[in-house]
């Protein structure tokens, strides 16, 4: 229940509509104390929804002014005694209501299912639940239906969106109930769960969470998540011996011109419009656009863009995108050749050697093929090891490029996973998720991100039958897969102490260093310079001699901490330059310069002991 005080113009024509009937279809009560009126409701109304609420319902005889919510004891505090009937009444009806009222979708949100881009099978089963349940209430049936929804698909396939759609449509709350916790949550009747992780609960709480869904009156929606049909299927089989309304809903892939679609829809709503063809000519050359959380990340990069090159959103005119740059996603400059790129890298001397090693040896390999010299196949595996921010990523997105270019690979593809990619649910689903892995990556490069995360804790860890999948496969598909393992430095020399197979299988072990503090400078400057500021002179200094003191140990973000530094500093220059006078906010010299003043004033507050102290596991993937 909800509790407003409320001030209305012409309430007394509420009050004559507020029948039983009413009360019970709008699920509202309104209450007089004094000269102040109380409205009660089962929604959880905005003062905007509300006001559209009333405008519906009593055709603008009645008006909504004083909107102000109440904790439900300071709302008790406020009533007298002989009006306690009236709302225990009302809370008994509606409790009494509930079975009809926890599925009643919202009319307007119902309406926007087909102007959703993809998602077709999500949309048809969203379409027949509203259909069954309609027909339920239609005959008064009174049945206790569980609706059971499995999705499956990968990261950024929409799955997300669904949910949050469901949450509007029938005005339920999503609560996450990961099945490798102790505990399962709880599930009120404003609830509905969604299911990660089902095979990892353990019997109790499996039972005591079915047991809390049985409980409710009328229907109940459930989600269960899932990334492979597989287990999907498996979900479904142990389901169907006590519920008949089970569904496996797939979330394939989004198409390219699905993906354009959605970011279009993004834009819009920020009031930029692109070129069509702009945009798909930036899609077609970012390759690492796969789904939805990638279009989310591009057109946030084309956000700053509008913003950095002054495009003013309220001219209603087309943005193009010609001289749009996609943000790079760490120090290195614009994309020259692959080569050039790695060369110009600030730092990594030693890397760049080995790889230049690796690059050459794998060249005359390829050409000593061509006049018909065939080695036995040599292993081309390696390990990039060291701390967050030092590049390992972007080192083998360029060295991909460079394998490709040299026809030493056949794909310009490199497939960046971590252990929830391979890593299985259950008993015998570990093996198919690390074979379909690998066949994502044929042709190209495999990137195992946190591949010391693959080491068996407990008995019960399906990292141990990875970990032989991999090297199963690394065997089989010698010509067809290259493999670069991540992580810490010392972590990774346990991942690879925990099974021969693995250390016979790598050819080297390229070590990235943390960055010296002149490098971190020098990646400084390159970071602001892109983003077209300029720093005063006596900034060198003090940026320097804060480097300087900075003590990089296996949880410094590297070229990620500078990130952070240049965009706090970038805001600390705008709280700085926004109280300038109208006539120097014009002046895009001023607008561009950093200032000494902004560097203290960024050093003083940005928390340089959480970023530095704070283990930064992996690469933060999401």
């Amino acid at each position: 229940m909800k509790y407003f005080e409320v001030e209305l113009e012409n309430p007394d024509e509420f009050l004559k509509l507020q029948t039983e009937d009413f009360v019970k279809a709008h699920r509202w009560l309104l209450m007089k104390e004094g000269e102040t009126y109380y409205l009660i409701t089962q929604d959880d109304y905005s003062k905007r929804e509300m006001i559209e609420k009333f405008r519906s319902v009593f055709e603008k005889k009645v008006y909504l002014d004083k909107f102000d919510k109440l904790t439900e004891t300071d709302f008790l505090k406020k009533l007298e005694k002989s009006h306690r009937a009236d709302l225990i009444k009302f809370l008994l009806n509606s409790r009494n209501d509930t079975q009809y009222s926890m599925m009643i979708p919202n009319a307007e949100k119902l309406e926007e299912l087909n102007s959703i881009i993809g998602l077709t099978d999500f949309k048809n089963a969203i379409k027949e639940l509203v259909a069954y349940v309609s027909f339920q209430d239609k005959i008064n049936s009174l049945e206790k239906q569980r609706h059971f929804y499995i999705f499956t698909g990968e990261q950024g396939s929409g799955r997300k969106f669904a949910i949050q759609f469901l949450e509007s449509l029938f005005g339920l709350r999503a609560v996450v109930a990961n099945c490798k916790e102790f505990f399962l949550p709880k599930i009120t009747t404003e609830d509905f769960p969604v299911v990660y992780d089902y095979f990892s609960a353990r019997a109790r709480p499996k039972i005591e969470f079915f047991e809390s869904l049985r409980q409710h009156e009328g229907h109940t929606l459930a989600i269960f998540m899932t990334n492979n049909f597989e287990e999907a299927k498996s979900i479904e089989k142990e389901l169907s011996e006590t519920a008949y309304r089970i569904s496996i809903v797939p979330f394939p892939d989004y198409q390219q011109e699905e993906l354009a679609s959605i970011g279009r829809m993004m834009l819009a709503k920020k009031m930029i419009r692109v070129n069509d063809d702009d945009f798909r000519n930036v899609i077609s050359k970012k390759s690492s656009i796969n789904n939805a959380r990638d279009i989310r990340q591009l057109v946030q990069e084309i956000i700053e863009f509008a913003v950095q090159s002054g495009f003013d959103p309220s001219d209603d005119k087309e943005m193009h995108l010609e001289n749009f740059l996609i943000t790079p996603e760490s120090q290195i400059g614009l994309k020259k050749t692959p080569e050039d790129t790695l060369r110009e890298l600030i730092g990594l001397k030693a890397v760049k050697n080995l790889l230049s090693q690796q690059i050459a040896f794998n060249k005359v390999n390829y050409l000593r093929k061509q006049h018909g010299v065939i080695n036995e196949t040599s292993n081309h595996h390696l390990v990039f090891s060291g701390n967050p921010g030092t590049g390992k990523t972007e080192v083998a997105r360029l060295y991909t490029k460079i394998l490709y270019n040299n026809k030493i690979i056949q794909e310009d593809k490199l497939v960046e996973v971590g252990r929830a990619d391979l890593i299985g649910e259950y008993i015998g689903s570990t093996a198919p998720k690390v074979k379909n892995v690998f066949d994502k990556a044929k042709g190209g490069v495999l990137f195992i991100d946190e591949a010391y995360s693959l080491i068996p804790r407990h008995e019960k860890d399906y990292g141990h039958e990875a970990i032989a999948t991999i090297i199963q496969e690394m065997e089989n598909r010698r010509d067809e897969v290259l493999v670069i393992f991540a992580g810490y430095e010392d972590l990774m020399k346990e991942f690879l102490d925990i099974n021969p197979g693995l250390s016979s299988r790598v050819s080297q072990e390229i070590i990235f260093e943390d960055y010296s503090s002149d490098e971190l400078f020098a990646i400084f400057e390159l970071m602001i310079s892109r983003k077209q500021y300029h720093l005063t002179d006596d900034c060198k200094n003090k940026l320097c001699h804060h480097f300087s003191e900075l003590k990089p140990d296996s949880h410094f973000g590297n070229a990620r901490y500078v990130r952070k530094l240049v965009d706090h500093i970038i805001v600390c220059q705008a709280q700085r330059v926004i109280n300038m006078e109208d006539s120097h906010l014009s002046n895009l010299e001023i607008l561009s310069l950093v200032t000494l003043e902004d560097i203290v004033n960024a050093l003083e507050s940005f928390e340089t002991n959480s970023q530095i102290s704070i283990p930064v596991i992996g690469f933060g993937r999401y």
